[in-house]
């Protein structure tokens, strides 16, 4: 199968993602992180791209999921390297890119592996490369969960949209190979419950991230259910649902709570591939466990 991007005439695309030629930064905290001179290297580097005067305009790279050749157009405000990056054939940004090629180091094509996602493009394009994936929508209305069905039938997906709370997984433990949870975690109020669940045996997750010592939250539920906001609520877009809450922005403790949550082996990593359109600030937790 393929999977149907959403960039140029929407036309299929196969996915193929390829490794990158640079190995990605691994750091297992955040003393480790600091004035990593590579680091700065490739901030450096990126952010002298994207201040030039054209900004990235004329810029050209190869997307590592569609093999396509993308070019940057010109643009009068700077460049969001992480959600902005996007291959004109496929539709994805850098992040997603990054991910997705990422998971194809991690897992065998013929290992099962959740997603805590459906309705999306890079749910399809998984789907095209894992006969065992399995995702999920936090939509318990059916009705809505078969406009999501019809929406991944469109990008090239194909089947129903399951309902799963991240906090309460309904599948086994061993049952899965890997779970990839891309800018989900921040949406959850217990996001601690959600990282007990997903300690299988691979994590791959994004989310806002800060760089900095400590999580910030922005919001947290009370005992009876209701949101208490600490800071300026902050909505988050949903190409099919809406505007969603975000509760917190992840620091390098975050990998305190994965390793508690069962997952020893924890770090934050960031790719590197200008070749590929993958330049500074696509963080990402790996995380497996040991032994």
């Amino acid at each position: 199968r393929c999977c149907s991007g959403v960039g140029g005439d929407n036309a299929r695309i196969h996915l193929r993602p390829t490794r990158m030629s640079h190995e990605p930064l691994r750091f297992d905290d955040f003393a480790a992180r600091k004035d990593d001179p590579r680091l700065f290297a490739r901030w450096l580097f990126s952010r002298s791209l994207a201040e030039r005067t054209s900004g990235l305009g004329g810029m050209q790279f190869q997307c590592q999921l569609c093999a396509a050749i993308a070019y940057m157009p010109e643009r009068e405000t700077a460049e969001d390297l992480r959600e902005g990056m996007v291959c004109t054939t496929c539709g994805m940004s850098a992040r997603l890119r990054s991910c997705l090629a990422m998971l194809g180091t991690l897992v065998d094509r013929s290992e099962p592996v959740y997603i805590t996602e459906q309705g999306t493009p890079a749910f399809a394009c998984l789907q095209a490369r894992y006969p065992q994936l399995r995702g999920s929508e936090f939509e318990p209305d059916p009705e809505r969960r078969a406009v999501l069905a019809a929406y991944l039938e469109s990008l090239g997906g194909h089947g129903p949209i399951a309902f799963e709370d991240v906090t309460r997984l309904s599948m086994e433990e061993d049952t899965l190979h890997a779970v990839a949870c891309l800018d989900v975690l921040e949406h959850v109020p217990d996001y601690r419950a959600a990282l007990r669940e997903f300690a299988r045996v691979h994590l791959l997750a994004t989310f806002p991230f800060t760089d900095a010592a400590d999580t910030v939250i922005r919001a947290s539920l009370s005992a009876a259910g209701e949101v208490i906001h600490h800071l300026e609520p902050e909505f988050h877009g949903d190409p099919v649902g809406g505007a969603v809450l975000c509760f917190q922005h992840f620091g390098w403790d975050i990998l305190d709570a994965v390793r508690e949550a069962g997952l020893a082996d924890a770090a934050m990593v960031m790719p590197w591939a200008p070749e590929h359109g993958v330049l500074y600030g696509n963080w990402m937790l790996l995380a497996q466990k040991t032994g």
